[in-house]
């Protein structure tokens, strides 16, 4: 049986990150061809559901499964004692997308706390005052107008919008859900004078200290979901940062240089850096000639992908700019009423299945080659 490409990244990435089968205490991940064809033929996929197959259980009946077929990169959830693609419920639009939010076996879809006008009002106030806050720091606003997104390395790949960034800051300073400030001054807490100035795939954030500033804004990491930040200093100041993350960006198509850059990052024995040189060293190998194709083939010129008309489907457009931005409902509402709206950055041949996405709810898309 050959299983999804992008169940195959998906392992990789999740190995990486865990050295257990069961993680978040119930949800068993099945990590090899093997366990996925032991459980498919054990419960009957064959016989019920043969173009799906079982990809982790909550150790309680239910099932997460995933098509066959590699443009549906969705997760689906099922019970072992229902399978029928009529009951299916979607967990998710994909499955590292899944593991980022750590497996939950729902929709994901918890009622948020009413809003109320008062309160928006005040997250406004909050907002402006933090963008007039940075607007004062060239070498940060120069940061988020120069990105360079690299992809399965750990690096940043997403990166605030300066209109909502107070929005960003959502599960690192404060709760948009509950409301509740998740900042404090004991060790391990969130510092109120952190700033999130990117994050990568895995939701762990890349952040200046404001009381750096004279120091031109040292660049920290921390793995989340760890249960407390530790802080690792990854850069000297933020535009040596930048300048590393070009550099990256121009060789992430040879292995070779990167790993020689790479290597004089991580001679320190800096732990993020020594990830980053990790994943390098799993990079396929490419020959010069693909290499050259690739830089010449337009699927591989960075783009990006803006909204002009949301469509008839206005409320899962919503959503999922709620998700992007980590924002809340009534912020990623408001994000829609725009007449242009940045989607996303990055390498277009990365971005196809966010553009099937959306084109396929009805949104008008515009893409800008760069």
């Amino acid at each position: 049986m050959k299983l999804p490409d992008h169940w195959q990244n998906f392992i990789k990435i999740f190995q990486k990150k865990f050295d257990a089968e069961i993680v978040y205490d119930t949800v068993r991940i099945f990590q090899d061809e093997e366990a996925v064809i032991e459980r498919y033929t054990t419960y009957g996929f064959d016989a019920d559901l043969p173009a799906y197959i079982p990809v982790a259980d909550d150790s309680g009946g239910q099932v997460a499964v995933i098509s066959r077929n590699n443009e549906d990169t969705k997760v689906y959830l099922t019970s072992y004692g229902t399978l029928q693609e009529k009951d299916f419920r979607i967990l998710d639009r994909d499955l590292l997308h899944w593991m980022q939010r750590k497996f939950p076996f729902d929709q994901g879809d918890e009622r948020e706390k009413k809003i109320t006008a008062e309160q928006q009002s005040l997250f406004e106030k909050d907002n402006e005052q933090l963008k007039q806050k940075v607007n004062r720091f060239p070498s940060l606003l120069n940061f988020w107008k120069h990105t360079y997104p690299a992809e399965n390395l750990s690096l940043p790949e997403n990166y605030p919008v300066l209109e909502d960034l107070l929005a960003f800051q959502d599960g690192y300073a404060f709760n948009a859900v509950s409301g509740e400030s998740l900042t404090g001054e004991k060790e391990g807490d969130f510092k109120e004078s952190w700033l999130v100035i990117a994050r990568n795939y895995f939701a762990d954030p890349f952040f200046i200290d404001f009381n750096d500033s004279e120091d031109n804004f040292p660049v920290y990491f921390a793995f989340h979901g760890a249960g407390t930040w530790e802080p690792v200093k990854i850069s000297d100041d933020i535009e040596s940062f930048q300048e590393t993350l070009r550099q990256i960006y121009e060789h992430r198509l040879n292995q070779n240089n990167l790993l020689i850059l790479l290597q004089q990052l991580s001679v320190s024995g800096n732990e993020f850096w020594d990830e980053v040189y990790r994943n390098a060293l799993e990079m396929p190998d490419q020959t010069e000639e693909e290499q050259n194709q690739m830089i010449n083939d337009s699927d591989w010129r960075e783009a990006e992908i803006y909204i002009t008309d949301i469509g008839p489907n206005k409320m899962k457009i919503v959503s999922l700019l709620k998700e992007k931005y980590r924002l809340s409902g009534t912020e990623a509402l408001q994000m829609s009423k725009s007449n242009r709206i940045l989607y996303g950055k990055g390498i277009f041949k990365w971005m196809k299945t966010s553009i099937m996405e959306l084109e396929n709810l009805g949104a008008t898309l515009e893409i800008v080659m760069l």
